[in-house]
């Protein structure tokens, strides 16, 4: 698969990483120490915004007196920990990183999380040596249905888009590396299980582990 590639731009979140199900989480814990009820709906309709958006729905939805950055604090602070020392590498992904690397193949991760929750549970993972930056969608100032964090990444590693694979689970995001012109590899995660069969559409290759393409 890497015959041709010059770089990779790495989702974190359900492809990295085995993390959903901490946000999922934190989105209920949050709401519960405030009094309300979860319902699994709010966690779906955040789920392809950036953070600063998805904040914003919360204070909005549940007419919150809090800023949103004290709503984000509050997030950050449940998930910060749990980043650090429980969320797993996904199968195959460390062994995966270093083979490219060996390769001299450029890596960087584009996610929406928050950054210092990503550099920091990559550092802890062991893996964040080998990535040229961490680059996130509030720092570019929208989410993953649009390129743009697609389209800098390769701007910063100097890479065209063609050289350039993209490996996301969510639909939303490969549809645009794909409509950008990226190779793009759609990856599966249980949390997004009925999107693998939709992400082939917006995908070159699919793969269910990282064994796969090592």
């Amino acid at each position: 698969m890497t015959e041709g590639i010059k770089a990779i731009i790495f989702d974190m979140d359900g492809t990295l990483t085995d993390s959903l199900g901490i946000w999922t989480e934190a989105d209920a814990t949050f709401l519960e120490r405030l009094g309300y009820d979860y319902d699994p709906s709010v966690s779906e309709a955040m789920k392809t915004l950036h953070y600063a958006s998805a904040c914003e729905y919360l204070k909005e939805r549940f007419s919150l007196s809090m800023t949103v950055e004290e709503i984000a604090e509050s997030i950050i602070e449940i998930v910060h920990e749990k980043y650090v020392n429980e969320v797993p590498l996904k199968d195959g992904v460390a062994e995966f990183m270093k083979s490219c690397s060996d390769k001299g193949i450029k890596m960087c991760v584009a996610t929406s999380n928050d950054r210092s929750v990503a550099c920091d549970a990559l550092k802890s993972l062991g893996i964040y040596d080998m990535l040229e930056f961490v680059i996130t969608s509030d720092e570019v100032g929208c989410g993953k249905e649009s390129p743009v964090i697609f389209e800098k990444c390769a701007e910063r590693m100097g890479v065209s888009r063609s050289e350039t694979a993209v490996f996301e689970d969510s639909v939303h995001a490969a549809r645009s590396a794909y409509g950008a012109g990226f190779y793009t590899v759609g990856v599966y995660e249980k949390g997004y299980a009925e999107d693998f069969e939709r992400i082939a559409e917006f995908a070159h290759k699919r793969i269910k582990s990282f064994r796969e393409v090592i």
